[in-house]
């Protein structure tokens, strides 16, 4: 879906909006996150109509309720360190940037949002939403911008020369009204950790801890119960797959060395040429099955004895939502997210993490063995996972009263009717 659909009944003055820019540029975490709290939304307030703005290649698959549209913009792809080209054609990457702002702006201008909230990158893929915050700053002053952190970026050393040294922390004073964190400050304080001006008001909301997770883990707990059951597998989850083959790989591998039953999901996104070799890898062994992508992820991981991850924010906060013991494998570039993350969850209690060039196929079957046998974690492993309603509480009746932008000037409350209609890469004036 190159452009997007009328989306109806937005047009009365009671309606509620919010316009929700997903940063997707690999992995699927940041658009799932995003999806779940659009329908916590929706589930607060029947008037509430929202339009998430996502560069995900696989945004179709989704299914989202009627109150909720998707809109695709130009995909991008992520080759290095905030570094990206475009995905699928040949077109310089300050060409699609200019696009994927100039989609965004008219996105406002024609369902003006009560709330333009931006996920993760206060500026952005590329900084592409430098100039739409100035817009908004400047155009449209009564929109208030507000941005979701999740609970670690980066490793402290590494932010110093990324989003420290390009503008991204200082843009969040600058842009927004109000700035949430999605963890806890006692685990990992941001400004503390990247040394963020002390006068910046953060707002901590604990960790997104999804329903349908939380529910899995209740049937977990009355299936793993029992000490006759004998059933159950090992969950590999390697999110969006993009750079997911050497944990699918140890996966195989796992399964072939231990006979457990094991599922990998190896991710849409992952190239053709990995899932066939994952494919002749598993070849021969019943006990192994391969999904690429699962929309019920949570029926797969209500019967997961133990699960193989990389940390990712999603995919650690779905498994510790439903109990299941967790083998840490983290990425380490271009950034140490995974790494800080899987540090902290293991010291809770929610797994074990190991070493990404350390690791020995004998190690981690001696984990997974003790996970196997001891899959319900002790009631002493506790998390505060309430992110979700206090996120909804916050969007569906935003005290205006004090909310300011973080660098200082104040946000009004006033409305405008629109009608949003469809737009493409053509219909944009791109030479500016």
């Amino acid at each position: 879906m190159s452009d997007f659909e009328v989306v109806d009944e937005i047009t009365s003055r009671g309606t509620s909006r919010v316009v929700i820019y997903s940063h997707d540029t690999y992995g699927l975490g940041h658009l799932r996150r995003n999806i779940a709290l659009a329908e916590a939304l929706v589930r607060s307030s029947k008037q509430m109509r929202i339009v998430i703005v996502t560069g995900s290649r696989v945004a179709s698959s989704f299914e989202v309720p009627s109150q909720i549209e998707l809109v695709e913009l130009p995909p991008v792809v992520k080759v290095g360190t905030d570094q990206y080209q475009a995905y699928g054609i040949e077109i310089p990457i300050s060409l699609i940037k200019r696009a994927r702002a100039a989609i965004i702006i008219d996105v406002i201008k024609r369902f003006s949002p009560e709330i333009f909230y931006v996920d993760h990158s206060p500026l952005g893929m590329g900084q592409e939403l430098r100039g739409v915050l100035d817009f908004l700053k400047t155009e449209r002053p009564s929109i208030l911008r507000f941005i979701g952190l999740r609970d670690i970026i980066d490793s402290p050393e590494n932010m110093k020369s990324g989003w420290g040294s390009d503008g991204q922390l200082e843009a969040i004073a600058t842009f927004y009204n109000r700035a949430y964190v999605f963890g806890e400050k006692n685990l990992f304080d941001i400004a503390k950790a990247y040394g963020l001006d002390p006068g910046l008001c953060l707002h901590y909301l604990s960790y997104i801890g999804k329903p349908e997770f939380i529910e899995a883990g209740l049937r977990r707990s009355e299936l793993f119960s029992d000490p006759n059951y004998n059933g159950g597998h090992l969950l590999v989850t390697s999110g969006g797959g993009g750079d997911g083959f050497a944990l699918c790989e140890l996966g195989v591998l796992l399964g072939r060395a231990t006979g457990y039953r094991t599922i990998v999901v190896t991710g849409p996104l992952m190239d053709r040429g990995a899932l066939h070799q994952l494919n002749l890898l598993a070849e021969g062994y019943e006990n192994i099955e391969l999904i690429e992508f699962c929309a019920n992820f949570e029926a797969l991981v209500a019967q997961a004895r133990v699960a193989l991850s990389m940390g990712g924010y999603n995919t650690t906060l779905e498994l510790a939502a439903a109990r299941v013991p967790a083998i840490y494998l983290p990425r380490i570039f271009p950034r140490e997210e995974q790494l800080v993350r899987g540090r902290i969850f293991a010291s809770l209690g929610f797994g074990e993490l190991v070493s990404t060039q350390e690791w020995n196929l004998d190690q981690i079957v001696g984990l997974l063995n003790r996970f196997w046998e001891e899959p319900i974690l002790g009631e002493s492993v506790a998390l505060e996972m309430s992110a979700i309603p206090r996120f909804a509480s916050q969007i569906v009746v935003p005290s205006r009263k004090g909310i300011a932008n973080l660098g200082g000037d104040e946000a009004n409350s006033d409305q405008a009717r629109c009608d949003l209609t469809s737009v493409t890469m053509s219909d944009v004036d791109l030479r500016a």
